[in-house]
């Protein structure tokens, strides 16, 4: 009995098709990543994905916008597009606490709180569901 339950849980992870075990694929796109902040002392690097198939989001407005600093009256706001792989960059943010929003269609997602701007490259990964 106990290799019966072996077999079931196998076949619900992989699938089976025709008695074959089958490996669902993750994903069916590859993001190239890593080149994009060469050179820059401080960047931003955001991969924007479809929440239920990981697939990439192309032009998602992203906002940026800095908490206000004690002598600033205007806070800083940086606007970037997602390009065809979803991937968008910010180079050099000034440093801060930010809120970020970023758009497709109707849908949306917001977090605030984010600290940018120091040395290295800050990676955020967002899942959006369209």
């Amino acid at each position: 009995m106990r290799s019966s339950a072996a077999v079931l849980a196998v076949v619900a992870t992989f699938g089976c098709v025709a008695g074959e075990i089958q490996r669902e694929p993750l994903h069916d796109t590859i993001s190239l990543l890593s080149p994009r902040c060469a050179g820059a002392g401080s960047c931003v690097l955001g991969h924007v994905t479809e929440a239920g198939t990981a697939a990439p989001i192309a032009e998602a407005a992203v906002f940026l916008e800095r908490e206000l600093e004690p002598d600033e009256s205007e806070p800083v706001r940086i606007l970037a597009l997602t390009d065809e792989q979803g991937v968008f960059v910010v180079g050099e943010p000034p440093p801060g606490s930010y809120r970020i929003a970023i758009y497709k269609d109707a849908s949306s997602v917001e977090v605030m709180g984010v600290e940018l701007g120091r040395e290295g490259t800050t990676m955020l990964p967002v899942r959006l569901a369209l």
